[in-house]
């Protein structure tokens, strides 16, 4: 290192001067450029003061308050005089400003309502919100991950709302069919319901039975006692297959030639016990007055109608009508038979169901009376004798009527299922013998029904159809009786009848 060179040596190498030595003098104007430029620089201070004080204040144009007189003012010139003033904001009417401050107030007061409304807190924390999932575009879809969307669970204040269980339709009731058993007069038969086919056309039959399974009124397993395929009988007194059908009643009429005879159906299916029913002549027990089968099935307004057991022609046996026993005779009777016994009694109850009192069971008056009223029991039948027990032809070999082994012609009526029943006459055909009681049993058999019951035979014997025996009466006569058994419509030409 050279010891010889100092800090004043460099600087002055670089021409920058020392920091010991003394700063330059400014330098100074000749005396008569100095002389003239503070003549025009200087003015006169009382005479600016004096100028300034004599202007006139300018009027206040209510954009700012009036200048205080006593505050210091320091105008501030501008060098060029022509150049305009700026433009300086002014503020707005006080009546608007007013409004402005109201409408500001009230926007704040309902900020506040919904914040009190719609923020729940949560203890210290506020209340966590569901964000809206982000609605998908097509570039978000390639390039942006879809983020879970978290929603916060209800707080335990409050209640789980509870969605209510739709109250079930009622189920309807179904209704009743259903004929007032103090009725003289059932409804009448729709016109419309009744029909024929002719015998070679036999199986259109079927369609009309198929119609009752679906309205209910045969059930799918029931068994019919018609065959489509049966020996129809087509000789001398010939008729077509009848048929009635609505809502509460199917009935259809053949005849069939079984073993050389002439034999007349008609089956009967029927919603209600109701719609069996018996007519006595005048509706009295005991009328003197007696009436062709065809005249009191037409005062019935029947669908299908039969005749009874002539109750009036004999008086032994028991006899009840309307629930009432008028006949309970305790003589005697040839061979020693007491008149109420020596007959086998079919009994129908409300439900239309069969009960017996035996020929030759014993029974006091009081104690058929209670068993009436035990079974509701509404009408009796006092002939027989019973020609079908349990589905199995009965053999008889003596009866106190209806001379059961002579060849007469033929009635009865027997029971296939519950509420389902069969009319049946053997009379005179073409070239057709009469029937014994046992061989009319054996009829009633094969036709599968399960009870079975004989009726007054002979000319008495006839099946009445829409106001004409049906079958072939004997030497082609009605026989005037005291009564008859039906069955009725429960719906009639109206379509009303039923009952809930």
């Amino acid at each position: 290192m050279n010891d010889d060179l100092n800090l004043d040596d460099i600087l002055a190498e670089f021409n920058m001067p020392s920091p010991d030595a003394a700063p330059p003098e400014p330098p100074t104007l000749p005396d008569d450029l100095r002389a003239e430029a503070e003549a025009e620089a200087y003015v006169e201070p009382a005479e600016e003061v004096e100028a300034f004080a004599e202007e006139e204040p300018e009027e206040d144009s209510g954009f700012f308050p009036q200048r205080d007189e006593t505050e210091a003012y320091a105008p501030d010139f501008d060098d060029d005089e022509d150049e305009e003033p700026k433009e300086v904001f002014k503020p707005l009417p006080v009546g608007l400003r007013l409004l402005l401050n109201l409408l500001l107030l009230g926007l704040l007061c309902l900020g506040l309502w919904w914040s009190l409304n719609n923020l729940h807190p949560m203890g210290v924390a506020a209340q966590p919100r569901a964000t809206a999932a982000p609605v998908a575009t097509a570039a978000s879809v390639v390039t942006e991950t879809p983020v879970a969307v978290m929603t916060p669970a209800l707080p335990d204040t409050e209640a789980p709302e509870i969605t209510p269980e739709p109250t079930p339709e009622p189920t309807p009731e179904p209704i009743r069919y259903y004929i007032p058993e103090d009725a003289l007069v059932a409804p009448a038969p729709n016109p419309g319901a009744f029909g024929s086919v002719p015998v070679d056309q036999a199986e259109k039959i079927l369609d009309v039975i198929r119609q009752a399974r679906e309205s209910g009124l045969l059930r799918e397993d029931e068994e019919v006692a018609f065959d489509p395929n049966a020996n129809f009988y087509t000789g001398l007194y010939a008729e077509e297959i009848k048929y009635y059908l609505d809502d509460s009643i199917l009935t259809i009429l053949w005849k069939e030639d079984i073993d050389g005879r002439c034999c007349s159906f008609a089956e009967i299916k029927v919603r209600d016990g109701s719609q069996f029913r018996r007519k006595l002549a005048d509706d009295s027990f005991g009328s003197y007055n007696y009436y062709f089968a065809t005249e009191l099935a037409a005062s019935t307004n029947c669908v299908v109608a039969m005749n009874a057991d002539y109750y009036a022609f004999r008086d032994f046996g028991i006899v009840a009508y309307n629930r009432e026993l008028y006949r309970f005779n305790t003589s005697t009777y040839t061979g020693s038979y007491k008149k109420y016994n020596c007959f086998d009694t079919l009994f129908v109850t409300a439900d239309g169901d069969f009960l017996y009192k035996e020929l030759g069971e014993e029974n006091t008056e009081d104690s058929i009376r209670q068993w009436m009223a035990e079974n509701d029991v509404v009408f009796s039948l006092a002939f027989g004798p019973i020609l079908v027990r349990d589905g199995v032809a009965q053999t008889t070999s003596w009866y106190p009527a209806g001379e059961v082994d002579t060849a007469y012609s033929r009635a009865g009526i027997g029971v296939k299922d519950k509420l389902h029943y069969l009319f049946m006459t053997v009379n005179h055909g073409s070239n057709a013998a009469n029937c014994t009681v046992n061989k009319m049993a054996e009829f009633f058999e094969r036709k599968g029904v399960i009870t079975a019951y004989g009726l007054d035979g002979g000319q008495t014997s006839e099946i009445v159809w829409q106001g004409v025996p049906y079958n072939h009466v004997d030497w082609a006569s009605e026989r005037l009786v005291s009564d008859i058994i039906y069955f009725a419509s429960a719906v009639g030409s109206n379509g009303e009848g039923g009952v809930n």
